[in-house]
C-alpha cells in the first residue's frame, strides 16, 4: 500500500509538471476579431461607474472601506461591521472598498447571506491560512516541485486557501458573478507591480483586458490584494484586449492605498462630477458618508516583556516593522488626502489641519466638499483605543498591539479585536453613529437596541 502511495504522488507530481502548474488564470471577454465597439462589457457587482453614475435611492454615496492587516485587519474589519450592522448602517452601504486582510470580510459579505453571522465568520477567520499555505508549500510533494519548476507560486496556494475555507459553494470557487445584488458593490484593491498605481477588480478594470470579471475567482483576487512583496509572488492577469502576450502582475493593495478610501472618493466625486458635466440628475443629493476601519497599530507590543530577543524574533520583528512603518505612513498620508481632496478651493491650511486633527482625535468630521455637497467621514481606527477608559485589563492596549499581521491568529486574540470594536463604538462614536443611521434609514432610530455580538462565544 505504501508503495501504491508513493507511485501515486509521483504520477501526480509528473501530471502536474506537465500541465506546467495549476494556476487559475483570467479568461477573455470577446473571443476573435471583434469590432472595439461591438465587444460586450462587464456586468458584474463591481463596479465604479464612470460613465453613468446610477441613482440612489437614499440620496446618499455610503461607502466603507477596510484596511489591510493580514487576519488582524479581517477580524477588526468584521467585528466593526457587525458593529455598523446592529446600528442599521451596514446594510445602506452602497460600496465597499478593501485592502488585503480587510478584503477577507468585504467579499465574504458580498459573498454569502446564510453563513454572515457572528458565529460562522468569527469561526471562518480565525482560520490558520498561513499554516494551510505553508503545510501545502512544505509537505506536500507535489506542490513543492511544482514552486520550484512550473508557474504555480505561494500566492496560489493562498488564494487555494481561501477559496477553500471561505469563498466556495457546493464545491465550486466562488466568482465575481456570485456576487449577491443585495450587498453593496464590492472593490477590491491590489498595486499594479509595474506602474505602482492601484489595480481595482471592477468591470471597468477588466473591460480594458478584454477579460470576463464575472468568471474571475474571489479568493485569487483577495490574495492578489494580500500578496505582500518580497513574501508572496505576484497574482498574474492576461491581458486579452490585444494579440501580444501582455500581462498585470498585481501585488498588495497596501503598497498604493493601505486604507483603500482612495478608491471610494474618486468613486464619488467622479459620479457627481459626472452628473453635472452630463446636466443628469444628482445621484447623490444629501452627500456621502464614508466609514474607514483602520487596523494598524502604533507599536508592537509583543516582544516588550523580554529581557532579550531571539534572533528570530528579531528578524520577523524588525521586518514588521518596517512593512508597518511603511503602511502608517502611507495611511496617514492617504488620510490627509481624504480631506485634501474633499476640501473647498477656499479652504486654508490652518482648517485642513485642524479637520485632519479632529478626525484621528475624535472619530468624525463633517464637511462640504469642492462640489458643494455635504460629506462625514468615520474614523473606525485601533490605534484609537489607548483614549478609551473603559477597558477590560490594564494591558488591553498592549495585547491589541502585539496581534500580529500575518494570516494566522489565535481565537483569544480575535476576541480582543471584536472587545476593541465593541468599546471603541459604544464608548466613543456611538451617539454620532445612531445620528447618522436616523438620516440614512430613519427606522434605525426605533430600532431596539440589542446586545453587540463581540461577546458570542468564538
Amino acid at each position: 500500500m505504501n508503495g501504491f502511495c508513493v507511485a501515486r504522488n509521483w504520477i501526480a507530481v509528473v501530471i502536474l509538471l506537465f500541465l506546467g502548474g495549476c494556476k487559475l488564470g483570467n479568461a477573455p471577454l470577446n473571443d476573435g476579431p471583434i469590432r472595439l465597439e461591438d465587444r460586450r462589457i462587464n456586468t458584474a457587482r463591481s463596479a465604479l461607474f464612470l460613465q453613468k453614475p446610477p441613482l440612489d435611492e437614499d440620496g446618499y454615496f455610503v461607502g466603507l472601506s477596510i484596511s489591510g492587516g493580514g487576519s488582524r485587519a479581517a477580524n477588526f474589519g468584521a467585528a466593526c461591521m457587525f458593529q455598523l450592522e446592529r446600528l442599521g448602517i451596514l446594510q445602506k452601504v452602497d460600496y465597499i472598498s478593501s485592502v488585503s486582510g480587510g478584503s477577507i470580510p468585504a467579499a465574504y459579505y458580498c459573498l454569502n447571506d446564510k453563513d454572515w453571522n457572528p458565529s460562522s465568520v468569527q469561526k471562518k477567520l480565525t482560520h490558520a491560512f498561513a499554516t494551510d499555505l505553508i503545510r501545502d508549500a512544505l509537505f506536500k510533494p507535489w506542490n513543492s516541485l511544482a514552486l520550484v519548476l512550473t508557474s504555480l507560486s505561494r500566492s496560489d496556494l493562498l488564494a487555494n486557501a481561501f477559496n477553500d475555507v471561505l469563498f466556495s459553494e457546493n464545491g465550486r470557487p466562488q466568482t465575481f458573478g456570485d456576487l449577491r445584488a443585495d450587498r453593496p458593490r464590492l472593490l477590491i484593491n491590489s498595486t499594479d507591480l509595474q506602474s505602482g498605481r492601484r489595480f481595482i477588480f471592477t468591470n471597468e478594470s477588466f473591460n480594458q483586458l478584454n477579460s470576463d470579471l464575472s468568471k474571475y475567482s474571489v479568493g485569487y483576487a483577495v490574495a492578489a490584494s494580500s500578496a505582500v512583496p518580497l513574501v508572496l509572488h505576484p497574482i498574474s492577469l492576461r491581458d486579452y484586449s490585444t494579440r501580444y502576450r501582455e500581462y498585470r502582475h498585481l501585488v498588495d493593495g497596501g503598497v498604493s492605498d493601505n486604507l483603500g478610501i482612495v478608491t471610494l472618493v474618486e468613486t464619488y466625486l467622479n459620479q457627481v462630477t459626472l452628473a453635472q458635466q452630463e446636466h443628469l440628475p444628482d445621484p447623490y443629493p444629501h452627500g456621502a458618508v464614508f466609514f474607514v476601519v483602520d487596523a494598524r497599530t502604533r507599536f508592537n507590543g509583543e516582544i516588550s516583556n523580554e529581557e532579550d530577543v531571539k534572533w528570530t524574533d528579531l528578524v520577523r520583528t524588525a521586518f514588521r516593522l518596517t512593512s508597518n512603518s511603511l503602511i502608517n505612513r502611507i495611511s496617514a498620508a492617504t488620510l490627509s488626502d481624504l480631506i485634501l481632496h474633499n476640501a473647498p478651493d477656499a479652504t486654508t491650511a490652518k482648517q485642513l489641519r485642524d479637520d485632519i486633527e479632529k478626525l484621528q482625535t475624535q472619530g468624525v468630521l463633517v464637511m462640504d466638499d469642492r462640489t458643494g455637497h455635504s460629506v462625514t467621514v468615520v474614523y473606525l481606527a485601533l490605534s484609537q483605543v489607548d483614549q478609551l477608559h473603559d477597558l477590560p485589563f490594564d494591558s488591553f492596549n498592549q495585547t491589541i498591539n502585539g496581534i500580529s499581521t500575518y494570516f494566522n491568529i489565535e481565537d483569544r486574540e480575535a476576541y480582543d479585536l471584536y472587545e476593541a470594536a465593541d468599546l471603541l463604538v459604544k464608548e466613543k462614536l456611538e451617539t454620532q453613529l445612531r445620528d447618522i443611521a436616523a438620516k440614512l434609514h430613519p427606522e434605525a432610530q426605533t430600532r431596539p437596541a440589542r446586545s453587540p455580538t463581540t461577546r458570542e462565544s468564538m
